[in-house]
């Protein structure tokens, strides 16, 4: 009798083992190991369509008609590439039908495991030429897609690394980054559509107010400027599920 008790509990503990093991490998292991395989994939992607304008500039004489070549050729979603020195952001943006999509899906336009992609917001010109070009990415484990962003909450982190690059189709620009803000994702901040010099300049009042931070220009030196180009990242920041963490610059 008592070895048949035995027996029975061996079967029971045998059994929840392995009950406990499948539940880890399909609801932890499964998916890591499925976001892992997807990060290295983009980052292979990523890798052979990074644009050099300089170097190509230097092997051909001028510049390059279209830096932005080789990633058309993967996806002619991708709109441009932003830099930020000394982060891990150095990634393309692309541009969809729709602000979800590339919430989803990679630079390829393949589905990669809700990683996602950086993404210019669909009202917003693709040539980034408007008041306003709002970029968004998540803020992934393991610095990945927009995870620096909030790095620049430290105001001192913002001073010290100021300057980006923007590669276009035409080029590149360098941007300079001014403000930290930490909206909601339902602000104002998240407007794109100006139709009068009055609401530009409320706009870019607005931005100067809810700043968590800024340096190098005032609310007045940016509404003086012909052709101001603003460019904001923006990511989740997760204090509340509406929360974000947004880095705003000007495309010079």
């Amino acid at each position: 009798m008592k070895t048949k008790i035995i027996a029975a509990a061996a079967l029971l503990l045998a059994a929840a083992g392995a009950f406990c093991g499948r539940r880890y490998y399909t609801t932890t292991y499964l998916p890591q190991k499925r976001l892992d395989d997807a990060v290295k994939k983009q980052e292979e992607i990523i890798a052979g369509i990074r644009p050099d304008v300089r170097a190509l500039a230097a092997a051909s004489g001028e510049t390059p008609a279209d830096p932005l070549e080789y990633c058309e050729n993967v996806n002619d979603d991708i709109v441009g590439w932003i830099t930020i020195p000394d982060t891990n952001i150095d990634l393309p943006i692309v541009q969809g039908e729709d602000n979800d999509f590339y919430l989803h899906n990679g630079v390829d336009g393949q589905y990669n495991y809700e990683l996602g992609c950086p993404f210019l917001d669909y009202r917003c010109s693709r040539d980034l030429s408007g008041l306003n070009s709002i970029v968004y990415a998540h803020n992934m484990e393991g610095r990945q897609m927009f995870a620096d962003i909030p790095l620049f909450r430290d105001e001192a982190f913002l001073e010290a690394h100021s300057s980006g690059v923007l590669t276009l189709k035409d080029g590149q620009h360098n941007v300079r980054f001014f403000a930290y803000l930490s909206p909601l994702s339902t602000s104002p901040l998240y407007n794109t559509v100006f139709v009068s010099e009055s609401e530009r300049r409320e706009y870019t009042d607005f931005l100067f107010r809810s700043a968590d931070h800024t340096s190098f220009f005032t609310a007045e030196e940016l509404s003086g400027r012909e052709e101001l180009r603003l460019l904001l990242l923006s990511t989740c920041t997760f204090e509340t599920d509406e929360s974000r963490g947004v880095l705003a610059g000007i495309i010079e």
